[in-house]
């Protein structure tokens, strides 16, 4: 769960990494913002639209509560990003908004906290299985990193991309950041989740989508400086303010499920995974419209 919610879930987060800092940079504010966003709603609809694929499975009736602790991390951070764009936040200290060094202490705090409780809860010992493993950690790591550089780079060109599209067409910075680059750079995250649940390990799955959310959030934070015309909360769209409220409604959603120990029938277990999957549709449409 921890290798899903810290490593996995950072690893496949850079490419949203590097959009956003791109996208700081050249001064597109809701590529950068909407990026973060929404490759937020994208996890949490692909993390609910492969429940549906693996739904015979119901694998959200065996993942371990330890996510709730998670969940109330991420909605801490959602509830400053909301303060952020609520209050179009400009006070800043070397460029960096209050919202962001908020949510850079919360984010660290939080996963100290989390990790310190984690190793209360569970049992020290190391099975035969693990000590076996050990012997290959070597090179999982050197391919974890290895691949993880190749995610950070290619996921660069997407803002430029993006902003481009964006002048090119006329279609909406808005649209281009929150729904076609974050799904393109979300790509990392469905396809962890895929293998994940392929494999039954919801608790990998959940945690992957979860971390990646944190991450996610704090990659708006560490943007921040790079955007040299005041801070990113100030110059966000408004629609960005709708994105973070349905993210930290989708969030309660997701702790609401790993909690379920039974389901009466099939039915009844994919209400949720419906629900989200149709929410983030809704979305689509919303900023489309908009």
């Amino acid at each position: 769960m921890m290798a899903g919610t810290i490593l996995l879930a950072v690893a496949t987060s850079l490419p949203e990494l590097t959009v956003s800092i791109s996208a700081s940079i050249i001064g597109n504010v809701n590529i950068a913002v909407g990026n973060g966003f929404g490759s937020i709603l994208f996890n949490f609809f692909a993390l609910f639209g492969l429940d549906l694929i693996f739904r015979k499975k119901q694998l959200f009736l065996h993942g371990a509560k330890h996510h709730v602790s998670t969940g109330y991390l991420a909605l801490l951070l959602s509830i400053i990003t909301m303060f952020g764009l609520f209050t179009n936040d400009s006070f800043s200290i070397f460029h960096i908004g209050l919202a962001s060094l908020l949510i850079i202490a919360a984010y660290v705090i939080g996963l100290i906290l989390i990790s310190s409780i984690q190793k209360k809860e569970e049992n020290s010992e190391i099975s035969d299985q693990t000590a076996t493993s050990i012997k290959g950690i070597s090179k999982t790591l050197i391919k974890f990193f290895l691949f993880s550089i190749v995610i950070l780079v290619s996921g660069s060109a997407l803002s430029l991309s993006g902003d481009r599209l964006a002048a090119e067409t006329g279609l909406s910075a808005t649209f281009i950041g929150s729904i076609l680059v974050a799904m393109a750079s979300s790509i990392p995250d469905t396809l962890s989740v895929f293998t994940a649940l392929k494999l039954a390990n919801i608790n990998m799955a959940v945690g992957t989508i979860l971390g990646s959310n944190l991450f996610n959030i704090l990659v708006i934070a560490i943007s921040d400086p790079f955007y040299q015309n005041g801070t990113l909360w100030k110059q966000a769209n408004d629609q960005l303010i709708i994105l973070s409220v349905i993210g930290f409604l989708l969030t309660i959603v997701t702790m609401l499920v790993t909690k379920r120990n039974v389901t009466r029938n099939p039915i009844t277990y994919m209400i949720p995974s419906l629900t989200v999957v149709i929410s983030y549709l809704g979305v689509v449409v919303y900023i489309v419209l908009g």
